[in-house]
């Protein structure tokens, strides 16, 4: 059976009519550049933890320890061996900050992934043009297009930061874990075979540096809430997702 080009034509126009309206979604690019602009903030934020302990252990870890031991200069030699490792845990946490917070947005349910419009919210811009301001607001279902990200940016820093906090108290928590036995302690040991004055006070300082990283911990409650996360960032971040299809 052969059918007109008219008939053709019109039943092409029926299906566009039944057709849901499309939107892309937040693809690779965008993912990857989203999920950056968050770590990049989570990072800054992580970072001034690490420092707090750095922080501490130049003003608490020789205390108890009797005063004339060390020189000056040896006191400093030996703060300055576990803050470097400090420093290196802090690295080392930082790299893994991009990964849990792209599963958080992107693979967690409710996912941020895949088409929707369907009813309509928001009118796909052509190729070059941006999304505006205004379709966050009204990209009011959870799916993968860059304005449903947007609007639910709330959710996404919640259940993000959750995650990261949770992963920080777990690192700090105790002898066993990440930032003592794979940073921390072997410093300490290390600096004891260089300061071997500091011999008898090895469990002095151990205590020391457990107080501190269970302070530290502590204080963990407040990561990234609503005093420390700088609202300029969420602007930053809407308006690079904006930018992609």
């Amino acid at each position: 059976m052969r059918f007109s080009p008219s008939f053709l034509l019109g039943t092409l126009a029926f299906v566009l009519t039944i057709t849901p309206s499309a939107v892309q979604a937040c693809e690779r690019e965008c993912q990857v550049n989203v999920s950056h602009a968050f770590a990049d903030k989570y990072e800054v934020l992580s970072r001034n933890y690490y420092t707090t302990i750095s922080t501490k252990i130049d003003s608490s870890l020789l205390y108890g320890v009797p005063e004339g031991t060390l020189t000056a200069q040896e006191q400093a030699s030996a703060k300055q061996a576990i803050t470097t490792a400090v420093s290196q845990a802090s690295d080392a946490w930082s790299t893994s900050i991009f990964r849990t917070v792209f599963d958080s947005i992107f693979k967690d349910e409710p996912k941020f992934k895949g088409d929707c419009n369907n009813p309509k919210r928001v009118i796909q811009p052509p190729r070059g043009v941006w999304w505006k301001m205004t379709d966050c607001n009204e990209m009011d279902y959870i799916c993968g297009n860059p304005p449903s990200i947007c609007h639910f940016m709330p959710m996404i820093k919640s259940r993000t930061t959750q995650k990261l906090s949770y992963q920080l108290q777990t690192l700090l928590d105790g002898n066993d874990a990440d930032v003592y036995s794979n940073y921390v302690g072997p410093a300490l040991i290390q600096m004891m075979a260089d300061q071997p004055k500091l011999a008898p006070f090895q469990a002095t300082m151990h205590g020391n540096l457990n107080e501190i990283l269970e302070n530290v911990k502590a204080e963990l409650k407040d990561f990234a809430n609503d005093h420390q996360w700088e609202p300029s960032w969420d602007l930053e971040i809407k308006k690079l997702l904006l930018t992609f299809p």
